[in-house]
């Protein structure tokens, strides 16, 4: 009962998580009596659904585009028509409408001439937005990364745009946490470099959040907001105060990732030129065509755009300054219909935007095509000196984010994967001539087509005056072949002299039967002497020359070819022979589909002995998705695909990298310290000559904004394969330990919800096949041992309230006895320290002390008087059982899995000694107060609890003495 209440309680703080982070998704409240009250502003729907521009109904997206910087001059605010809102030199409304960059220390490669070039002119961009992340590998360990912020404002200035100057807060999300202490030093830094430069804008926190990966987060209320403006006013002071930035544009980001401006509106920060962030991305947060009542409290006010018409309504100022047409985690859709309805409304409103992001990585909010193998090569960052990326080469998402920013009609080219093919139709070598005789329609009488030397051959024709007069035709044929984007017909002209020939043909299907032809003729020239002694010429005919081919080729309903008939003329050849007819041209690519073997259920460890993927499977933005199977490796099952790095690399090594997923219920880290599996490469052939294969471990846990990456990886250097192991089946075998000790804030009962697998490319060459075998959480042995001893103490303690007849706690008992046992005979098995084994030996005998303890409880039970031990302290009647799935060396309290969704929450665990308890005191309040343990269990207990003393004295010597030991 205990343990439904916990998974109750556990679902219900899963909602109201969510609710939190994605509030427009609520549509309805209860009120104080439980029944549904009406939704304060109506969410507008969000679906897949292909995208459809409406004009009419959303004006405002064609506008022919925004003024350049050097037309809007210095910025400022004003009042225009009630609303707070951006204005140029001339105090006229002036929106700014261009992309922001990924993180400058992932993909700084965008800062570039072309890049910057090609997003002023060829995208009609009048601003960009520079994202240092200051975080995550970010400015706060890289402080050279301002080098990269200098050369974008310098671009950015030089092809006449605007420049945000983004201080990306983001993990943590509290912008006072100790990572972010140098932002005012940075922001006065760049404003005496640049002095007054109207070019320039300056974002103070890019979103402020709950977000504790790295440090505190803030709070989705009043309360978040003023952690933010207790951050925000002496900068924004400081920078005024300098001299450098008397009236720049000043943005500063709100709480819930900078969906709240509603609070800033509340309690703006005194300063005559700020500006409120609101951030939104349309697979997640849905438009609404209502506004918030007057005196709403901020506690009610949850969809992202009625917050921001909530801000302009009482009188500051909002940007826009990231969104994206996917979902909010950068993933699934595109939006693109939401998408119309909010530029629509950002563009009605004169709100400036900046579309999230200028990368090439594998997400739906990219802007450019990313690595995907056997599928896309990743678009360069840089564009070349033509300074315009193709339309192919923009994603689905940059294609449509152009034309916005241009303020043109969208209009997506066909992104449908095309190949080039060639299929012979007609090859004549079986001895027949495959369904073709004489056509009813020949003027020409007395000629014979027959199979000769496996060709079709035409005889008796020498009379014929034009091709009107033989005709041939594969009446007889039975088959019919799919022609679909068929461009030519081909076919092999063999006669014994050189010749002029000339045919017309007309393809057919069951629905297209007749359209006149255009004959096309070889000429003498066009032949070639064969090794046989004849000639032959290839003639070609065009969808011109045999319309029907088109026809049939282009039709949606019936692209079959179920006949044709050729039109024969010849200057001088009495006979002719055809072979190879054949159709090429352009059509659809339909990729083998991958094929993976059973997924099965999430298992950890995981063997993969029961020949599925125990849960394993490609993460969405994975650079590779080929098939996922069971091989065998090393005598033992093993999950493997094949892959290989491309040549050109991308400038992330994570765009490539095989992203192995992983979700299961309930995982937490416990008392683990690291994740190990067994790792096999079988390479192709001079394959794996250079760089390294690193591999990186990452947690997804919503409480740390779902993103907890180990900071050590485990690297391969392939130059140096010949010095691993190699197994008998010729693999090479990797130990890989990635330490989970040290990623801040993750807690031991910290829910995971699941864990990924990067193996990224390290300019390496690599190409072959690859083995994940024994994917498990683990410990050092003398973790495990401390662990055990834990688990025996409170074993002990357990056992001395526990009442005689209470048979279902004694089971459960007797249940973790034989898996304690199962886990120390494993460590007998694997240890290799003399003194450890001898700490074992004690813990053994413990065990066996236990399990006596529990007979002795049973027989009282049962009435049975209590014998006298053995001698040894062990029972002749135990239990033997084995874990059943459980992590080697974890606690049997141990819980490990996953939540489906984006969030989910943390989880108590109660120990089974607390669950004992309660089961112990609702048994005495039912009456069934049972006999207490025996004088004999209690004297035993008495004397385990010295061993228990002793043998802690013996752990703690153990571990001083062996520290530096390392013990595999």
């Amino acid at each position: 009962m205990k343990k439904k209440l916990r998974k109750f309680l556990a679902v219900m703080m899963t909602f109201l998580l969510v609710a939190t982070l994605f509030a427009p998704m609520v549509s309805a409240e209860e009120n104080g009596n439980g029944e549904e009250e009406a939704p304060l502003v109506n969410p507008l729907p969000i679906s897949q659904d292909p995208h459809v521009s409406n004009y009419e109904k959303y004006p405002a997206l064609l506008d022919n585009g925004v003024p350049k910087a050097s037309e809007g001059g210095a910025l400022s605010l004003k009042e225009v028509n009630g609303q707070m809102t951006l204005v140029d030199k001339n105090n006229n409304p002036i929106q700014l409408r261009g992309m922001s960059t990924h993180g400058l220390q992932w993909f700084g490669e965008i800062v570039n001439e072309n890049a910057f070039a090609a997003l002023a002119d060829d995208w009609g961009s009048n601003m960009i937005r520079l994202a240092l992340y200051v975080g995550e590998n970010g400015y706060a360990t890289r402080p050279e990364l301002i080098n990269k912020v200098y050369d974008g404002i310098d671009l950015a200035i030089e092809n006449d745009m605007y420049v945000i100057v983004d201080w990306h807060v983001h993990a943590p999300g509290d912008p006072r946490a100790d990572v972010y202490s140098g932002a005012e030093e940075f922001f006065l830094t760049i404003a005496e470099k640049y002095p007054n430069n109207p070019n320039i804008l300056y974002e103070l926190a890019n979103e402020p959040s709950s977000n504790n990966n790295g440090g505190p987060g803030i709070t989705n209320d009043e309360a978040g907001w003023e952690a933010v403006k207790e951050y925000a006013d002496p900068i924004v002071e400081a920078l005024r105060n300098s001299g450098n930035a008397d009236d720049n544009i000043i943005i500063v980001g709100s709480p819930n990732w900078s969906q709240r401006p509603d609070l800033a509106a509340d309690n703006p920060i005194d300063d005559h030129h700020t500006m409120y962030t609101v951030h939104f991305y349309t697979g997640t947060h849905n438009g609404t065509n209502d506004s918030y009542p007057e005196e709403t409290p901020s506690d009610k006010r949850s969809n992202v755009m009625a917050n921001a018409k909530y801000a302009l309504d009482n009188g500051v100022a909002v940007f826009a300054t990231e969104w994206g047409v996917s979902e909010a985690n950068g993933d699934n859709g595109p939006y693109l219909n939401e998408a119309d309805i909010w530029l629509n409304f950002l563009n009605k409103n004169n709100i400036s935007w900046a579309n999230w992001s200028l990368t090439n990585k594998n997400e739906t909010s990219g802007s450019f095509t990313p690595f995907q193998l056997n599928v896309s090569e990743a678009t360069p960052l840089d564009p070349g000196d033509g300074q315009v990326w193709t339309k192919e080469q923009l994603s689905l998402s940059g294609e449509y984010v152009r034309s916005r920013i241009i303020g043109e009609e969208y209009e997506p080219i066909d992104r449908t994967p095309r190949e080039t093919f060639t299929e012979v139709i007609w090859d004549f070598n079986d001895g027949t001539t495959q369904g073709f005789g004489v056509n009813a329609g020949s003027t020409l009488e007395g000629f014979t087509v027959t199979n000769e030397n496996n060709a079709l051959q035409i005889a008796g024709i020498s009379e014929a005056n034009s091709v009107w007069d033989v005709r041939i035709s594969a009446d007889n044929w039975d088959e019919t072949v799919d022609i679909a984007g068929a461009q030519e017909l081909s076919m092999e002209i063999i006669v014994d002299e050189p010749t002029m020939v000339e045919i017309g043909a007309i393809p057919q299907s069951a629905s297209a039967g007749w359209a006149n032809p255009v004959e096309v003729a070889v000429s003498p020239e066009d032949f070639d002497l064969q090794e046989d002694g004849n000639y032959m010429a290839v003639l070609t005919l065009t969808a011109e020359d045999a319309p029907n081919l088109s026809n049939i080729a282009n039709s949606s309903e019936d692209s079959l070819l179920n006949n044709i008939i050729l039109l024969i003329n010849t200057e001088d050849a009495d006979a002719i022979s055809l072979d190879n007819i054949s159709v090429s041209g352009d059509r659809e690519s339909i990729p083998e589909p991958v094929v993976h073997d059973e997924k099965g259920t999430a298992t950890l460890p995981s063997t993969f002995e029961d020949g599925t993927r125990q849960g394993w499977d490609w993460h969405s933005e994975s650079g590779v998705k080929t098939s996922l199977t069971i091989e065998e490796a090393n005598g033992s099952n093993a999950l493997s695909w094949e892959y290989a790095y491309p040549e050109v690399k991308p400038s992330d090594g994570w765009a490539t990298a095989p992203r192995l997923d992983f979700w299961k219920d309930n995982l937490v880290r416990g008392d683990n310290e690291f994740v190990a599996f067994d790792f096999y490469i079988d390479p192709v052939e001079e394959r794996a000559t250079e760089g390294e294969i690193s591999i990186n471990l990452t947690f997804q846990p919503p409480s740390m904004g779902f993103w907890a990456q180990a900071p050590s990886t485990f690297d391969i250097d392939l130059e140096a394969l010949d010095e691993a192991t190699l197994t008998e089946d010729g693999l090479y075998h990797f130990e890989v330990e990635i330490d989970i000790t040290n990623i801040t804030n993750l807690q031991d009962d910290t829910e995971l919800r699941n864990m990924m697998l990067i193996f990224a490319d390290g300019e390496s060459d690599f190409a072959g096949r690859v083995y994940v075998d024994n994917v498990r959480f683990d410990m050092s042995l003398e973790k495990k041992v401390e662990v055990l001893s834990r688990t025996i103490a409170e074993l002990l303690e357990q056992i001395e309230t526990i009442e005689a007849d209470n048979a279902e706690r004694i089971a459960e008992l007797e249940d973790q006895i034989a898996e304690l046992e199962e886990q120390l005979n494993e460590l007998v098995d694997s240890s290799v320290v003399e003194e450890l084994q001898r700490i074992i030996e004690d813990l053994l005998a413990q065990i066996a002390a236990l399990e006596q303890q529990v007979q002795e409880l049973k027989d009282a039970a049962n009435g049975v008087t209590p014998q006298p031990g053995n001698g040894d302290g062990s029972s002749d009647d135990v239990d033997n059982g084995t874990t059943d799935g459980g992590d080697n060396g974890s606690t049997d309290g141990e819980n490990n899995g996953s939540e489906e969704g984006e969030s989910g929450s943390t989880e108590d665990e109660d120990s089974d000694s607390s669950d004992g308890a309660e089961e112990t005191g609702s048994s005495s309040k039912e009456g069934k107060d049972g006999e207490k343990l025996p004088n004999t269990a209690t004297n035993m207990f008495n004397f385990l609890m010295v061993g228990l003393m002793l043998l802690a004295i013996g752990i703690v010597t153990f571990v001083i003495k062996r520290k530096n030991v390392a013990i595999k």
